[in-house]
């Protein structure tokens, strides 16, 4: 026995000898970042990652889950500036902030927190959650996460593909598909982490349709129920543990019949799958009222009835095809399966559509700020399999095949490593890409300052806009208001003033009984050119309040709605502009639009009343159009 064990050790060296060139690969990616090099562990707890970790310093350092002092957030974003805005969360009626996202992965980070806080005690550093040892930490803890997963998709492409097979697929999929740079640039995000919980969850999968033991559904549902925590929409990982194993009527009824001979097996993976969730039930309902509170509703959302299709395929700004070409030899293996392994081709091609058309579906289709599609980068360990078999159905093939598949995947590694490198050297952007752009930058190392203007607009997450370049523009007036002779259908006669006028005879009063002027409407394709990427939006009001504005306060309104999220809404309040108290006053608002979800969806602009008291009069409303040239 001892001797089998032995040879077959030996027989598989090669795809170890892969796994750890890997870990190499990603270990020296990783510590020859430009931006860790600039900035050492310095800015790893930052922008969305922010959100996923506040749940530990502010409920284990601050004691304040709800975050109702909202003064330790303003000093840590002071002091360490995760992001521009404190987007992370959003306020309740009762005081309460409920952070957007579901606290798995501070599950995930929780160990090195706890082992940073200690740390930073016993050596000098501030013990407030996001100095140096915390940061440092729960980087290095959340790579071992991301390497960790290595080993047990080797264990799984094994147990199918074979030692050869399974080490190529291995170095491609980490090497070749922009996992690389999930891995070595935005570990701390889901997706790498997501990476090996796949890879986990296939092995206990595999081992216990090959011998049914407790450890493996515990594993199994710890995993699912944590993966569909942190990312309710990896609930499409159910379907493998389903459908394992079931292809025809004959497999189906001997798949009932293994659950129904290991009942107890699957009570321990539901009830381990459920009691992961049991700390978020408790955290909403002492913040909420209520155990299950839905927290992604400040988020874009889906559009599961124009899914984003050919953008997430083919798209230079973001898509699989461009930015992971590799991904057309997984598409094709995906029609092989059933050749080689009937077994599990219903669940891994029923996992590969439903997940396909669930992301594609996300209003941001393009993912943010990342090189290619990252929503997508922890299903590579289920299309591994796929591509493991594809690779094999072509070794039997004649060698001008083989030949055209090695220079192919040799030249898409290639593309990616290449366009990884350019990635984080900030040659090509997060989300600003062109074909235009792209076609300038192909394989260059260098990009001027005249290629860069080949990008799109460079947009800010900052919570106010700065146009400062006008003359690069052409100003047209798209809409002018003096409520004298009223054109908007939506006004009411009522509110229109003869007391109070900046011109003619009529303002629009504003007050408790009615605190929302009209709203002025225009969708983005009449607004913005096809050729174009952006235009600048200059809304000017005068106003006159007869009590004082900074007590009963207004604001203009700009945003583009899509659905239930409000796409860029930006308040300019008119207590933060110069005034003078009991004269009209002007206020003037700029506004960069924002790169749409859907371009018929309208830009909403109207005013807001805040006060409870003296009533605000408008007049003279404007909207000026700045249109590059």
């Amino acid at each position: 026995m001892n001797e089998i064990k032995s040879r077959s050790a030996s027989s598989s060296w090669r795809s170890l000898f892969a796994v750890f060139i890997v870990i190499a690969g990603i270990i020296y990616g990783h510590y020859t970042l430009p931006r860790l090099k600039h900035n050492f562990y310095q800015e790893e707890l930052s922008y969305d990652v922010t959100s996923y970790y506040l749940y530990l310093p502010m409920t284990f350092i601050y004691n304040d889950p709800g975050i109702r002092n909202k003064a330790i957030v303003d000093s840590l974003f002071v002091k360490y500036k995760p992001s521009p805005t404190f987007y992370q969360a959003f306020e309740l009626e009762n005081g309460n902030r409920v952070l957007n996202y579901t606290c798995g992965f501070a599950y995930a980070y929780a160990p090195f927190f706890f082992a940073a806080h200690y740390w930073a005690g016993k050596h000098n550093y501030l013990q407030d959650g996001f100095s140096f040892p915390y940061q440092i930490f729960i980087g290095i803890g959340v790579l071992f996460y991301v390497l960790v997963g290595w080993f047990f998709l080797r264990k799984v492409l094994l147990r199918y593909l074979g030692d050869i097979v399974t080490a190529v697929v291995l170095l491609i999929t980490a090497f070749g598909t922009n996992y690389y740079s999930e891995a070595i640039n935005n570990y701390l995000q889901p997706h790498a982490m997501l990476f090996s919980a796949y890879s986990l969850l296939l092995y206990c999968l595999m081992k216990w349709h090959d011998s049914p033991k407790k450890r493996y559904l515990i594993t199994g549902g710890l995993v699912m129920g944590w993966m569909i925590l942190s990312r309710p929409s990896e609930i499409v990982c159910l379907i493998l543990p389903l459908l394992w194993n079931v292809y025809d009527k004959q497999s189906f009824h001997a798949k009932i019949k293994l659950i129904r001979n290991h009942i107890s097996h699957v009570w321990l993976l539901l009830i381990c799958g459920i009691a992961v969730f049991i700390p978020q039930f408790i955290y909403w309902y002492k913040l909420t009222g209520t155990p299950v509170f839905f927290s992604y509703q400040h988020t874009e959302g889906f559009d599961f009835a124009k899914p984003h299709i050919l953008n997430v395929l083919f798209s230079f700004k973001k898509s699989l095809l461009v930015y992971t070409p590799l991904w057309i030899f997984t598409i094709i293996g995906l029609f092989r399966l059933r050749k080689y392994n009937k077994d599990l081709q219903p669940a891994i091609v029923l996992y590969a559509v439903v997940n396909f058309y669930l992301l594609s579906s996300w209003a941001a289709w393009w993912n943010g700020g990342s090189f290619g599609m990252r929503y997508f980068t922890e299903s590579y360990a289920v299309m591994a399999l796929p591509l493991g078999y594809l690779l094999k159905d072509i070794g039997t093939r004649n060698i001008l095949l083989r030949g055209i598949t090695l220079l192919s995947v040799s030249f898409f590694v290639f593309l990616n490593l290449f366009q990884t490198w350019q990635f984080t050297h900030w040659i090509i952007p997060d989300d600003r890409m062109t074909y235009a752009y792209y076609k300038k930058i192909f394989l260059n190392t260098k990009v001027s300052d005249e290629d860069r203007k080949l990008m799109e607009v460079q947009r800010s997450f900052a919570a106010e806009d700065f146009f400062t370049n006008d003359t690069a523009y052409t100003r047209y007036t798209l809409a002018s208001f003096n409520f004298d002779n009223p054109i908007l259908p939506t006004l009411i006669e009522s509110r229109l003033d003869t007391a109070h006028h900046h011109s003619g005879i009529r303002s629009f009063e504003l007050d408790t009984a009615r605190k929302f002027s009209p709203k002025f409407k225009i969708p983005y394709f009449k607004l913005i050119k096809a050729e174009k990427d952006h235009v600048w939006l200059r809304v000017s009001l005068y106003y006159f309040s007869s009590g004082d504005i900074k007590m009963d306060p207004a604001s203009i309104i700009i945003c583009m709605p899509h659905k239930k999220y409000n796409l860029k809404y930006r308040g300019f309040d008119f207590e933060k502009q110069p005034y003078v108290a009991g004269q009209w006053n002007r206020v003037v608002a700029d506004y960069m639009t924002p790169f749409p979800y859907n371009e018929k969806d309208n830009f909403d602009i109207y005013v807001w009343y805040r006060g409870n008291g003296a009533p605000v009069y408008i007049d003279d409303f404007k909207i000026d159009v700045y249109d590059p040239k």
